[in-house]
């Protein structure tokens, strides 16, 4: 055990261990903020109405106009069945492509059509 503690702090007198280490912690706890983060996002009754394989329509709602890239990235969770505002609705949307869809910071919420 003492060998194991001098070694590592032989290594973190070293200046790159300490970086690796900050980047490292860093990642984790912008991991961990994400997912907090989303908890909040997805309104109650999402995904109760599913279609036969299970999936649904939202209404993904943005703090701005969709730029091509959000939109090339909301497909990648389903398909987009227009824009209205800050709005985007998208179908057949899997239950795990709500939750990818929540974890994303410039996404404000995820609300089902009528809402």
């Amino acid at each position: 055990m003492k060998g194991l503690r001098s070694l590592l702090r032989r290594a973190w007198r070293m200046p790159t261990v300490r970086r690796i280490a900050v980047v490292l912690f860093l990642l984790v706890a912008y991991q961990v903020w994400l997912g907090i983060q989303a908890t909040g996002k997805v309104a109650p009754g999402v995904g109760d109405e599913r279609d036969a394989r299970g999936r649904f329509t939202v209404n993904v709602e943005l703090g701005f106009p969709p730029e091509r890239y959000h939109i090339l990235e909301l497909q990648k969770h389903g398909r987009i069945a227009g824009t209205d505002g800050n709005t985007v609705r998208l179908r057949s949307v899997s239950p795990a492509g709500v939750q990818a869809l929540a974890r994303e910071y410039w996404i404000d919420r995820i609300t089902t059509p009528g809402q």
